[in-house]
């Protein structure tokens, strides 16, 4: 064997001479994003905004099919006072009251658009929210534990008459 001698220069790799190659098809006109460049048409600005504004809607309507669900699923539980028709009926009452009062977190103003309308968004969700919570209170109502009656309040007063009657069947 002769004296090879391996050698590489490590020159061509330095930082400052690396040339990135892109891959086939690569076009880096294609790849710039264009979210990020500011725009100053005022068009442009504008279909942000209504596309902003759509998604505000669209989060403020997602609840109605939970709402359905679970107003659904209170009515098929039934009036009777069992632990399953209680626990549903304490979820219909409680759930919409934390997602209103966590409203202010799921709709948040943005200070890049100012002119975002939030507040309807904002209030159609707690409508949809509250009429969850009045379907709760209906369910209330059928078990008979939401005290109507001027007798659940003060105990002086006469109960009035019961609308049902159970007999044994032994006798």
């Amino acid at each position: 064997m002769t004296g090879l001698s391996w050698s590489m220069g490590f020159d061509s790799i330095a930082p400052g001479n690396v040339k990135s190659l892109d891959p086939p098809g690569f076009d880096v006109n294609l790849s710039k994003d264009l979210s990020i460049v500011p725009t100053t048409d005022k068009k442009k600005d504008l279909g942000m905004l209504q596309r902003k504004q759509q998604a505000l809607y669209a989060r403020a309507t997602s609840h109605v099919k939970n709402v359905g669900f679970m107003c659904f699923m209170a009515w098929m539980s039934g009036n009777g006072i069992q632990i399953f028709s209680i626990l549903m009926t304490f979820n219909l009452l409680s759930a919409p009251i934390t997602a209103i009062l966590g409203s202010g977190k799921m709709f948040p103003k943005e200070e890049d658009w100012p002119q975002l309308d939030v507040l309807m968004p904002r209030l159609l969700f707690c409508a949809i929210q509250l009429g969850q919570l009045l379907f709760g209170l209906y369910k209330l109502d059928g078990m008979g534990l939401l005290p109507v009656y001027p007798s659940d309040w003060i105990s002086t007063m006469a109960v009035p008459a019961s609308l049902e009657r159970s007999f044994s069947s032994l006798s």
